[in-house]
């Protein structure tokens, strides 16, 4: 099994990223879904023996970060990785689901909206694990077992 750690709109907040990275056992990858991607660069400073993925949130232009989407492959399962401003994801997830499809992902992980999200539609299990700030802060985790993929958002 293979598990993923999601974190978006840490916005400079980085503890609750590392208290939750020191407190699951096992993770395989962090993925941070955007503003800002400097946090990410902490948190592979912080966690030099695991990969980090991130891409570029709509507060982070002109800064050289990563790129606006990636597309990743974790144990057979293709995962699309946006912040979503691109994608219009406060207007609806239509044009994400689509790119996920496009790109044969059967996962989108996104941000941008700072409400958490865990679904599937139409074949695509879509998460948005929220904002990582402050007291009532929330992030994602997706494990991958014998090539499904399983989405849970948690509280702090």
């Amino acid at each position: 099994m293979k598990r993923i750690l999601v974190f978006s709109d840490s916005h400079g907040e980085c503890d609750n990223m590392i208290k939750v990275t020191e407190n699951i056992i096992g993770v395989d990858l962090i993925v941070h879904c955007g503003d800002y991607s400097r946090d990410a660069v902490f948190m592979r400073k912080a966690f030099p023996d695991t990969d980090v993925v991130s891409v570029r949130g709509n507060n982070e232009f002109g800064l050289g970060f990563d790129e606006l989407w990636e597309t990743i492959e974790v144990d057979g399962v293709r995962i699309f990785i946006t912040h979503g401003h691109i994608q219009g994801v406060k207007s609806g997830l239509d044009t994400l689901i689509e790119r996920c499809k496009k790109e044969n992902c059967s996962v989108g992980l996104f941000g941008h909206t700072h409400r958490s999200l865990c679904e599937k539609q139409d074949g695509v299990l879509l998460l948005n694990p929220g904002s990582i700030r402050g007291r009532m802060g929330t992030y994602g985790v997706i494990e991958i077992e014998d090539g499904e993929p399983k989405g849970a958002v948690i509280s702090l």
